[in-house]
């Protein structure tokens, strides 16, 4: 049939725009691998193929595009699904989205673009596509929880600062001075059966990657779980609110001097001076 033909194409197609978005990513090449996957979609009006976005979110992380990361998520999401991606998720596979937020956020985080791989968490929970960290606390413990459970590294890096962010903004003054429980679980599924995997690199992860680092120690009776002193969130969160400020400051001064004309002036007074320079003597 005519239908049968046309999706045999389309899958010769995609395979082939895979393929070639994974050699400009060995070629570092992320303008054609952006191109690339632009003129897919024009021409198909259908979703990308995975690999080729994770190759895409890899080879632009790498060289620096973390906003075209962000872009080019939030682009091949936007294109309905095809009847095909809905049978394959309901089949039990991961869904389309789940697997190019996961990427996206791995690759982000493994170049420190912190602060788009949080956007891109913080999206991706609101849809219903990874899981939130917070867990509603028991009835007789008052301490916020953040459930890790299941995470990789770099899911983990974005649900933790996400979620004390979170946190921070939705506590009242009474509760914002409360210690914050993260629970990495003690290691039953790991292969080497109580050597948990989550927990050292958790740990790791909050002194080395968290800036002023976020001290850690285990809850009483409870291996599987770390408590973050409030004191250290505090400083924490303090500390991003003012790079938050001098970074919308710095571009406040660059919108300022565009908008007096300051720029503009200074560009021709230099031009002036640079011509006069290279004038021979009368």
């Amino acid at each position: 049939s005519v239908s049968k033909a046309l999706y045999i194409e389309y899958e010769k197609l995609a395979n082939a725009l895979t393929v070639a978005t994974l050699a400009f990513e060995t070629r570092s090449q992320y303008a054609w691998a952006l191109r690339t996957i632009e003129d897919w979609i024009e021409w198909s009006g259908r979703r990308p193929r995975k690999e080729s976005v994770f190759s895409a979110c890899r080879i632009l992380a790498a060289r620096g595009q973390c906003n075209e990361v962000t872009s080019l998520i939030k682009r091949v999401l936007l294109i309905p699904p095809c009847a095909d991606e809905v049978k394959t998720y309901n089949n039990g596979s991961r869904s389309y989205e789940t697997s190019v937020y996961t990427a996206a956020i791995t690759a982000l985080h493994k170049h420190g673009f912190y602060d788009n791989a949080d956007e891109l968490y913080a999206n991706a929970i609101t849809g219903g596509f990874l899981p939130s960290a917070i867990i509603e606390n028991d009835v007789d413990e008052m301490k916020p929880k953040l459930d890790l459970h299941g995470m990789s590294l770099s899911i983990a890096h974005a649900a933790v600062r996400v979620s004390l962010q979170h946190l921070i903004r939705a506590n009242t003054p009474d509760t914002a001075k409360q210690d914050v429980v993260i629970v990495t679980g003690r290691g039953k599924r790991s292969l080497r059966y109580l050597r948990p995997v989550l927990r050292p690199e958790v740990q790791r992860m909050l002194l080395e990657e968290f800036y002023p680092p976020l001290s850690t120690y285990s809850a009483r009776g409870n291996m599987g779980a770390l408590i973050v002193p409030s004191t250290d969130i505090i400083a924490w969160n303090t500390h991003q609110q003012r790079q938050k400020s001098y970074h919308f400051l710095a571009i406040a001064d660059v919108l300022k001097n565009i908008c007096s004309g300051n720029q503009l002036r200074n560009a021709l007074l230099e031009k002036i001076k640079n011509r006069e320079n290279f004038e021979e003597p009368s």
